[in-house]
């Protein structure tokens, strides 16, 4: 391994802020690992435009938008920023739903066109069935029903409406999945939503951009070949880091030539050992390489390959034995074993954790699966925000948390209902 030093990413802060300046926007796709300090170069970049180009850009009405992955990532970067006004951070979900919001007759046009070749795919279906009485068919009789019923109740809907943090379950509101495609087609097809984005958004950065939908990226794409002097697209992520299968496969590969292609090669968090697998690994995919920070040597790693039909609990408990004989580390040992357990994927999750029961018929409907995923089911918050912690408190005899639970939730507690009485 060449000779570094812990400022080996220095650099790249330059390279993304002369990208996103307004006298010289240029796209980048910047590559950045597990633990490389990616939000940091982000805040780092956006406080310097701030001071340098701040007040220009609130004379002229422009902002820079920043898309995150979750609610907790936009909070915890508009915090970083001193919840600037030239700074738009949101979830990808709020960002296309702020754009496309006064569009309600193109939407409405949109939804109508979707719904059409969404009932003719379906009934060209029915009419290859056998049998119209099973279940299949049963459920295929029902979409194109209910289909039917939204399109005849499209003319009563004068405005639509769509909560990027709840379910959207009334005739008139819009579900996750047709937000991002009516943005996406949106920005292909309608040229005055073009001029509208771009002059309201010069630059337009996305986090996690591995996992943001291939459709809308491609549109991005598309503006951003098209108004390449005016717009700065700016990618941030790892194509290897890709959990869901909807986002665009090879992101950072066969870019535009003129795209800058910074790499921030540093892993500040993992121990030299972790990083020297993690690069084997992904050797012959593509050739990424980190390097452990200076005073991170050593570690130990072990990699186990398990097949699915062994018992999980024995499996494990035989991998912990084997850790601690290869590190002598009692924190491997025993019932109260500190030991740290990724799981992957929804299913898996909850069949591991026992609560597939649940799971199972929320993940089924379509209107409900996004928001359930995503933690932001206004009904599945119910549970899990408020009557599960007073279910806890309760257990533990916390009378000052089951307060605190009521007097945050509760508008019949709040200072202005006990004035009122």
């Amino acid at each position: 391994m060449a000779e570094y030093t812990n400022e080996i990413d220095a650099p790249v802060d330059d390279v993304i802020y002369e990208s996103i300046k307004p006298s010289s926007p240029q796209s980048f796709f910047l590559f950045a690992g597990a633990g490389s300090g990616k939000t940091r170069t982000l805040v780092n970049v956006l406080a310097r435009f701030k001071k340098e180009f701040g007040q220009e850009y609130k004379l002229r009405n422009k902002r820079i938008a920043i898309i995150t992955y979750t609610n907790a990532a936009a909070d915890e970067i508009t915090h970083r920023l001193e919840y600037s006004s030239i700074f738009n951070v949101s979830t990808i979900h709020s960002f296309c739903w702020e754009l496309i919001k006064n569009f309600s007759q193109d939407i409405k046009n949109w939804i109508k066109r979707n719904l059409i070749v969404e009932i003719a795919e379906l009934e060209v279906e029915q009419s290859k069935s056998r049998d119209l009485n099973n279940k299949t068919s049963i459920g295929r009789a029902k979409k194109i029903e209910s289909k039917n019923k939204i399109l005849a109740s499209l003319k009563t809907i004068q405005k639509f409406i769509y909560n990027p943090n709840g379910d959207n379950l009334t005739k008139d509101s819009l579900n996750h999945t047709e937000v991002i495609s009516i943005t996406a087609d949106f920005i292909k097809s309608k040229e005055l939503f073009k001029q509208i984005l771009i002059s309201k958004y010069p630059v337009i950065l996305i986090d996690e951009s591995q996992d943001t939908k291939k459709e809308l990226i491609d549109s991005l794409f598309d503006l951003q070949s098209q108004y390449k002097e005016r717009l700065s697209l700016g990618l941030f992520g790892d194509t290897m880091q890709r959990i869901y299968s909807d986002g665009k496969e090879n992101l950072g590969i066969g870019l535009p030539e003129k795209w800058v292609k910074p790499v921030k090669k540093m892993n500040h968090r993992s121990k030299s050992r972790i990083i020297d697998l993690i690069n084997k690994i992904r050797e012959d995919i593509d050739g990424q390489e980190q390097f452990p920070r200076i005073e991170n040597k050593g570690g130990i790693v072990r990699f186990f390959a398990v097949s699915r039909a062994k018992n999980k609990s024995e499996t494990e408990e035989d991998i912990r034995q084997k850790m601690y004989n290869a590190t002598k580390d009692d924190k491997w040992n025993g019932n109260d074993s500190e030991v740290m357990t990724l799981t992957l994927e929804h299913h898996m999750a909850a069949s591991r954790m026992g609560f597939s029961k649940f799971f199972a018929p929320l993940y089924g409907v379509d209107k409900l699966k996004t928001g359930f995923l995503d933690g932001s089911s206004s009904s599945v918050n119910l549970f899990t925000k408020i009557v599960l912690p007073l279910h806890k408190a309760n257990i533990n005899k916390n009378k000052f948390e089951i307060a605190n639970i009521v007097k945050q939730h509760s508008h019949l507690v709040d200072k202005q209902t006990l004035q009122n009485n």
